[in-house]
C-alpha cells in the first residue's frame, strides 16, 4: 500500500514510532485504518527529513492527549 520494506516497518516499531500496533497470536502485525494513517504520516514525514528523534516525540506526545498539540506543532 505504501511500498514499505518490511525492514523498515520494523525499524520504525524498534525506535517507538508504531507502539499501538497490535499482533495476532502468531506474531504478525494488524494494522487498523489508525494504524495505516500513522504509518502515512511517518512516510511523509521522512520526506523531508525529520529526524527519528522528533518523529518519536511525536508519538510520545499524541500518546498523551491533545493537550499536547502545541508542543507538536512547534516540532514541525
Amino acid at each position: 500500500m505504501f511500498k514499505i520494506e518490511a525492514h523498515t516497518i520494523r525499524y520504525y516499531e524498534q525506535e517507538g514510532l508504531l507502539p499501538f500496533v497490535e499482533r495476532d497470536q502468531g506474531g504478525r502485525r494488524v494494522f487498523n485504518e489508525g494504524d495505516l494513517s500513522w504509518l502515512d504520516l511517518i512516510t511523509c514525514l521522512r520526506i523531508t527529513n525529520i529526524s527519528i528523534a522528533d518523529l518519536r516525540k511525536i508519538v510520545e506526545l499524541t500518546q498523551e492527549g491533545d493537550w499536547t498539540i502545541q508542543a507538536r506543532k512547534r516540532l514541525f
